[in-house]
């Protein structure tokens, strides 16, 4: 996210921390309703995430990143960004990937909470496709199955280009 967030990368964190409270395992639909069920309720009554609809765009309408006006411009840049990207799944760019996936678990008879997260791009054997993990356990502490999205990314210094070295003139003598 470097090249699009640019000093803005320290939110990268807590923006997808939103992601992840909004999406995460309902502990008690009683008196904890939120997180997976609510997702799902509202997927059900709104279908925020839907085909031909930006991810972007539904995460605008979940005000993911509200606290931060810039960073959350940015992030959304970035979002928009991902349908340039390749995916895991055959036949869709990243952005599609992503809404596709969500669709499909929000709408299934037992969803699974949704894990955001990135990966290294410039990795050795770095990857710049977005990665859908249909079941996955990313969070060590919870005895749960996700849904995972690994988005791509790299620091903002490998995005951007390495300045030419100027090239130094001879002094001409003095006369």
């Amino acid at each position: 996210m470097g090249y699009f967030m640019k000093e803005h990368d320290i939110h990268v964190g807590s923006l997808l921390d939103q992601l992840n409270v909004r999406f995460g395992p309902t502990p008690d639909k009683t008196t904890h309703f939120g997180g997976l069920a609510e997702m799902v309720a509202l997927q059900k009554e709104f279908k925020i995430f839907k085909k031909a609809r930006s991810f972007k765009n539904s995460v605008a309408v979940l005000n993911i990143g509200a606290s931060n006006a810039e960073a959350r411009n940015r992030m959304h840049d970035y979002f928009t960004n991902l349908s340039k990207h390749d995916s895991n799944v055959a036949g869709q760019n990243g952005d599609a990937a992503i809404v596709s996936a969500l669709v499909r678990n929000l709408a299934s008879k037992n969803p699974l909470p949704v894990y955001f997260t990135f990966h290294d791009m410039r990795a050795e054997k770095g990857n710049t496709r977005v990665l859908i993990t249909d079941k996955d356990r990313p969070v060590a502490y919870f005895d749960q199955d996700y849904l995972t999205v690994s988005l791509p990314t790299m620091a903002l210094k490998a995005a951007k280009p390495a300045a030419k070295p100027v090239a130094k003139t001879a002094k001409k003598p003095a006369k």
